[in-house]
């Protein structure tokens, strides 16, 4: 017995007709398809670079406020005392040597930088700078740092950090 294959479509001048292609409704659906997907993904891509420069941001201004607070500390440590300015944005770190009580170091909020005595600058962007001392050994130091807060420009890509911390005096020797 011989079976017979069953041909779909028609033969028409000696060839075989199929339904192999697309129809122009089908191509059209694909391809919008095809774009929503695309849209879809570079939307993601955007938001995620908007999300990495942001935290970047966010980042450069924690670094350089713990920088400042820690150089801060240190000069703290190494000190007897710290007499807080009557602003709260000052202080001045003595340190007694030899039965002689000097000036170590002072570190002053002047417009929106952190500046020690000889003027350098230890940070900028700084919205709030405020010392505080029970018994001018043990200090807290808190830092608020912003990087364009309330320019209507840029709005969505303000960013603010407060740091917080405690030095105290020991009058460690200074390496």
């Amino acid at each position: 017995m011989t079976k017979r294959l069953r041909m779909h479509g028609s033969v028409t001048g000696g060839r075989l007709a199929t339904n192999a292609g697309m129809t122009m409704v089908e191509v059209l659906i694909a391809g919008f398809i095809g774009t929503v997907v695309l849209l879809a993904a570079f939307t993601m891509y955007l938001t995620s670079m908007e999300t990495w420069n942001l935290s970047g941001a966010r980042l450069a201004l924690q670094r350089n406020g713990d920088r400042a607070v820690k150089r801060i500390a240190f000069d703290i440590r190494h000190g007897d005392t710290v007499i807080v300015g009557a602003d709260s944005t000052s202080i001045a770190v003595t340190r007694t040597i030899s039965g002689a009580t000097a000036v170590q170091a002072t570190y002053a909020l002047i417009g929106d930088q952190v500046v020690n005595q000889h003027g350098t600058v230890l940070t900028g962007d700084v919205t709030d700078l405020r010392f505080s001392s029970g018994n001018g050994a043990k200090v807290w130091i808190s830092m608020t740092l912003a990087d364009d807060m309330g320019t209507t420009a840029v709005s969505f890509d303000d960013q603010r950090v407060e740091i917080n911390s405690v030095a105290v005096c020991r009058n460690e020797p200074i390496p």
